[in-house]
């Protein structure tokens, strides 16, 4: 059984229809929580001014402006039973006969706790020109404590899962940019454009320390196929690190005498060891494993009020990709192009022997890319001939999606959907394994209004 209480209280003042304030407190609890937690409170606040109601706001192109700002904090509860430590039924053949036995289930966390997320967010909406154009910009900082991340049990317990663990805090600031106009508005031809931007920062600030001062942990390193990611404070949540081999002062892998490479760049990341030196420990810090960049923008052009043309272009950047069937098939399987290059001369031949060992720089790559998200035409046709069908209106639609893309994510001269993602980002695990890219599709479709 699980079980959650709350309260909620708010209030809402105006004055003279230009300034409004917002006030709220969440109180929480949640049976989720473990055994030595209790209740949680959550404040808010908000503040708006449209600016241009004042008498002295007069400028001829600014129609409307509006300050805001708030500040609140949030909570997530951790998913039910997290807490508990549990054993699971089985089996076991003892002396030629079948007997139950006891499993090791979850190993729970009797300390666990909502994380809690702080946000301060500052913008501005304005319109202009007489509604031709419109502007809205946020700056965000949110800071989240207590976050709730997956560790590996203490192996030294019997349970070999993971378990969740309240760590110190997580930063994420950024900012967003939307902008909206209609450069062309005439009797029979109308272009309205919308043009969204963001930016993104997200880091490990602290993964928090006990009471004594030592940390609650060093990092956590997990991936799927190759331990490629990283929790390490001062980096982004999940970023990639890789593992390459020695090279030549031109980049070419080393052999030796026996045709083989050798692997650099591995270590055991433990700041707190003082025998520990950064000289000894140079794992490459290839980059984080989300977006820090985005730019959307969508067009609709409407000719004589029938014809619509809409077209949405997709930019995500700033992030890297794990291609974890590269090294497999390069590795392992050994079906790859280059592993089966032909009379190879002295380079290339080095850099088979570096795709068929356990390095993993090759294989994380740049994962910008651009994408025709969606292309359609509607044709309204004319009320005479929907009134045939007993219809008030009808409109008629095609529509391509996926139809383009390009992308810095190439391996063997070709460009894979950097979008896909074998686990769906399950505790920030990404990776590229066969993972099914988007299709490319068509639909027609009608619209009856009666």
């Amino acid at each position: 059984e699980q079980t959650s209480l709350g309260f909620y209280l708010q209030e809402q003042v105006q004055y003279r229809d230009k300034l409004y304030v917002t006030a709220a407190v969440r109180v929480d609890d949640n049976s989720a929580f473990g055994k030595d937690f209790s209740l949680v409170v959550y404040p808010k606040a908000s503040l708006s001014y449209v600016m241009s109601d004042e008498d002295w706001f007069q400028f001829d192109w600014l129609d409307q402006f509006k300050l805001r700002a708030a500040w609140g904090q949030a909570g997530n509860a951790p998913a039910p039973f997290s807490a508990d430590r549990t054993l699971g039924v089985g089996t076991a053949v003892v002396s030629d006969a079948t007997v139950n036995r006891l499993t090791f289930a979850a190993y729970g966390n009797p300390d666990l706790k909502a994380e809690t997320g702080q946000e301060l967010e500052l913008g501005f909406e304005a319109s202009l020109f007489d509604g031709r154009a419109g502007l809205d910009f946020t700056f965000y900082d949110q800071r989240t404590k207590d976050a709730l991340i997956s560790v590996p049990d203490p192996r030294s317990s019997g349970y070999s899962g993971t378990h969740l663990i309240n760590v110190g805090e997580i930063l994420n600031r950024g900012a967003e940019l939307l902008l909206n106009a209609s450069p062309v508005h005439t009797r029979t031809l109308e272009w309205n454009s919308t043009v969204a931007l963001s930016l993104n920062r997200n880091e490990l600030v602290s993964f928090g320390t006990f009471p004594d001062g030592t940390p609650v942990l060093e990092e956590v390193t997990f991936g799927a196929f190759a331990s490629v990611q990283r929790h390490r404070e001062g980096y982004p949540l999940g970023g990639f690190w890789a593992v390459d081999v020695e090279r030549d002062a031109n980049g070419v892998p080393i052999l030796d005498a026996n045709g083989k490479v050798t692997l650099r760049n591995q270590c055991r990341w433990a700041p707190s060891d003082p025998t520990w030196s950064p000289d000894e420990c140079q794992e490459i810090y290839m980059g984080p494993m989300l977006p820090t960049r985005a730019i959307a923008w969508s067009n609709t052009v409407t000719l004589f009020g029938d014809f619509q043309l809409f077209a949405n272009l997709d930019y995500k950047g700033g992030h890297y990709q794990w291609c974890a069937m590269c090294s497999i098939r390069n590795r392992i399987d050994r079906n790859s192009k280059l592993v089966n290059t032909p009379n190879p001369d002295p380079a290339t031949a080095a850099e088979i022997a570096a795709a068929r060992s356990r390095q993993t720089w090759k294989w994380i790559q740049p994962a910008d890319f651009v994408k025709l998200r969606e292309v359609s035409l509607t044709y309204n046709l004319p009320p005479d001939l929907a009134s045939k069908v007993g219809a008030d209106r009808a409109a008629i639609t095609v529509t391509g999606r996926n139809l383009w893309y390009w992308t810095r994510y190439r391996l063997d001269d070709v460009m894979y959907d950097p979008e896909v993602s074998f686990y769906s980002l399950r505790n920030f695990t990404q990776l590229d394994y066969a993972s099914m890219p988007m299709m490319r599709r068509w639909a027609l479709s009608m619209r009856f209004a009666f």
